[in-house]
């Protein structure tokens, strides 16, 4: 059975223009992208994002990196699409990512912005809970 995810091109992908590479790199993997748009995200949606790491010393700087630019908002479909996608998108830190994986293949040469957050091209949901929320947030 298809298993739906929620999956996002950030800020520093968008601005690089590598949103064609990356879902490209999606459907060759057989998921499908079932709904697609673009868009700023206003500090609300960035909070409610990212609630799970209120209080984290990286959060008020990752709420402020979500908001600084265009994303792309995607919903996948396909079997084990949260595990696929998982795999995909490589080590949180592109410094630690596998060659083959959107963050090994496509990273800056300098991962840190000003703030000291990880510029890391793409989020995708890391359980069904977590699909289920973040696609409530933006897919209503």
């Amino acid at each position: 059975m298809p298993e739906n995810t929620f999956f996002m091109i950030k800020p520093d992908g968008v601005s690089r223009g590598l949103q064609g590479e990356i879902l490209d790199r999606v459907e060759r993997t057989g998921l499908k992208v079932i709904q697609q748009a673009e868009h700023t995200l206003s500090q609300a949606m960035a909070k409610d994002l990212y609630s799970v790491h209120k209080g984290k010393p990286f959060y008020t700087g990752l709420v402020k990196f979500i908001t600084s630019g265009p994303v792309v908002l995607c919903r996948l479909s396909g079997e084990n699409a949260i595990e696929r996608t998982r795999g995909l998108m490589g080590a949180t830190d592109p410094r630690e990512a596998a060659a083959g994986t959107i963050r090994g293949d496509l990273k800056e040469d300098s991962v840190l912005n000003a703030d000291g957050i990880i510029k890391n091209l793409v989020h995708g949901s890391d359980g069904p809970e977590s699909a289920r929320r973040e696609l409530a947030i933006f897919f209503k």
